[in-house]
């Protein structure tokens, strides 16, 4: 059985992700957006990168049976955010709304994905994300970013082991 407070902190995952993902895009210019640093295919650029991590946000959800939208490819970046945006929009709802059996973290190779395990999939895989274009901010010349007000990288890694933590606390 999931506990209740799961679904709350199931959220809170994307949601630390995404504001981590947004600190780290902060004052790009558009030129640092497309400059292309690699050929690989989805991470040639920094929009490129945020195109592929909302995509596979797509991607997952739709393996959910719970479809978001089309892949995130757009002709701007205000674009590629709004589109961003929107998908933080539906995942929010959908794990608000979405029956408990769908809170268990069942990945594909189990009968899945279940929509648990899709936003904690994803989440990882944003921050996964956010940390090369930070690094990629500092190989392009990119403005050094602020200090943030708080820790929000530590904040998003954290929050997925805090649901570790209280499932193990649970079980001594």
């Amino acid at each position: 059985m999931v506990p209740e407070w799961f679904r709350e902190k199931v959220i809170q995952v994307h949601e630390n992700m995404r504001t981590h993902l947004h600190y780290v895009l902060e004052d790009l210019t558009n030129e640092e957006l497309i400059k292309q640093v690699t050929s690989e295919e989805y991470s040639r650029s920094i929009a490129g990168i945020v195109m592929h991590i909302g995509t596979a946000e797509t991607y997952w959800f739709h393996k959910a049976n719970n479809s978001i939208g089309p892949p995130v490819i757009a002709d701007t970046f205000e674009e590629v955010i709004s589109r961003i945006n929107e998908n933080s929009e539906k995942i929010t709802k959908i794990v608000r709304e979405c029956p408990k059996d769908q809170l268990r973290i069942i990945p594909p190779k189990e009968g899945g994905p279940s929509i648990a395990w899709a936003v904690l999939r994803t989440a990882q895989h944003g921050i996964y994300h956010a940390g090369q274009i930070a690094k990629i901010r500092r190989i392009i010349g990119a403005k050094e970013l602020s200090p943030p007000p708080e820790n929000l990288w530590g904040r998003a890694v954290d929050s997925i082991l805090e649901i570790v933590r209280t499932f193990i606390e649970e079980k001594v």
